[in-house]
């Protein structure tokens, strides 16, 4: 009996061990189909992410080949293309509900801006979904939210910035931005965020534009001298008595 009963438990000591290693290997799998059916969940972008590391022992998340479809609305082309994804955060921070990044270091092989027949942008559309605050949205009423708390280093690279109007075509333009290893330290609102974002689309002659009109000026109003009656412009004569 004793001697079953320690087959046994070894049995499951080794079962649990296997499965353990098994766990480590497989995590990194797991943890990608997760990301990518919460980001289409949450996003609506189609997601494919090729290869997703978490670190079990340290601060820090990284993945290779990430790429995010704009949906039929905006073309269903390629939204985001990012070779290239490593983020080290602040663990105690986050676990008081505030995402604080120590090191993002963002390589863009291509960022497509695209503007749909109704007049709305893709890029508006993912920040209204992630990031509200940075376009003075409201905020989200999800529970699991984290709060924007900053990004010690910045390392960004962008390579293809385009830019299609599904309404204008002639206002498509495609830019080749060639921005590597751009250092920016201490983005610490979602207005640096803002400001940074910007000064990309700038850098590539991304225009904006509105549909709104200036209004035309108005005609000048032109004071005419009103005419005197006949009477008064004869008595105004010099040397005439009334």
């Amino acid at each position: 009996m004793i001697k079953f009963v320690f087959r046994w438990a070894f049995r499951l000591l080794l079962l649990a061990v296997v499965l353990g290693i098994g766990f480590l290997l497989l995590k990194d799998n797991i943890a990608r189909s997760i990301t990518e059916e919460r980001i289409r969940r949450e996003t609506g972008f189609d997601t494919k992410i090729g290869k997703l590391e978490l670190s079990l022992f340290s601060p820090r998340v990284r993945a290779e080949n990430v790429v995010l479809y704009n949906p039929a609305e905006y073309g269903g082309s390629v939204f985001l293309d990012i070779p290239d994804l490593h983020v080290e955060y602040d663990r105690s921070r986050l676990a008081l509900g505030k995402l604080h990044l120590s090191l993002l270091r963002l390589h863009l092989r291509e960022f497509h801006i695209v503007e749909s027949q109704h007049g709305k942008t893709n890029l508006v559309e993912v920040l209204r979904a992630t990031a509200p605050e940075i376009i003075g949205a409201a905020a989200s009423s999800r529970v699991t939210r984290y709060v924007f708390d900053g990004i010690d280093t910045l390392n960004l690279t962008v390579g293809t910035v385009r830019y299609t109007n599904l309404r204008l075509p002639k206002r498509n333009q495609v830019s080749k931005l060639d921005l590597n290893n751009d250092l920016t330290r201490n983005v610490r609102t979602e207005q640096d965020v803002t400001a940074l974002l910007f000064k990309v689309l700038l850098r590539a002659g991304i225009p904006i534009y509105t549909d709104s009109k200036p209004a035309k000026p108005q005609p000048a109003q032109v004071q005419l001298p009103q005419r005197q009656p006949k009477q008064a412009q004869q008595s105004a004569l010099p040397g005439k008595k009334s």
